[in-house]
């Protein structure tokens, strides 16, 4: 059925939201954040991934004993695996949500449901990540002053590398914090989007 606007068909009626800002389409600018969204996914997997890897392998010998120091002595290092591992999982899940976002140019679940999952989940997890790595910088610092000892009685340096081990573990979480928090934004505006049009 023809529109009832002379010189319009129902086409042009569709894309009426495919307005022009600055030489750019929305459709345009959409799918940008999408790409973006994308990267920003992959590289938060990435860091937390590799500081899963760091920490969950994090294990020295303590000087010449026969002992050993891993970071589940710790409860701070768990925390810090524990968090990772969640953001890990669930930066994985984003990713595929976020191929499929890009690839077909429209949201996998119902819109609603999906913009806020999306930044609620970002904003949560984020400042999950944030508490726990801030956690385990604290432990770092006490086990690198001496003023907690490992096993009652060794300092940090005579773990061998378990400290520098923990602290890179730490840095790839901070590093995946990032990406989580630009990702925040990002859906954001995904949801300011959604209430503007």
């Amino acid at each position: 059925m023809e529109s009832g606007i002379v010189g319009t068909d129902s086409s042009a009626l569709k894309s009426d939201k495919d307005v022009h800002f600055y030489g750019k389409s929305a459709v345009e600018k959409r799918r940008r954040t999408n790409a973006l969204l994308l990267l920003f996914r992959a590289i938060t997997f990435g860091f937390s991934l590799a500081a899963v890897l760091v920490m969950g392998t994090n294990k020295h010998r303590i000087g010449g004993t026969q002992e050993k120091v891993a970071w589940h002595n710790f409860d701070p290092y768990r925390y810090v695996l524990a968090v990772n591992a969640i953001i890990c999982v669930y930066s994985f899940v984003e990713t595929w949500l976020a191929v499929y976002t890009y690839v077909k140019g429209t949201l996998l679940l119902p819109e609603t449901f999906q913009v806020w999952f999306d930044y609620g989940h970002d904003q949560g997890f984020a400042y999950l990540l944030f508490s726990a790595n801030s956690a385990g910088i604290a432990m770092a610092q006490l086990l690198q002053s001496g003023n907690t000892l490992i096993f009652g009685q060794y300092e940090c340096s005579a773990a061998g590398s378990f400290c520098t081990q923990a602290r890179v573990s730490i840095a790839l979480g901070f590093g995946a914090f990032l990406f989580l928090a630009i990702s925040s934004l990002l859906t954001g505006l995904r949801v300011a989007r959604w209430y503007l049009l």
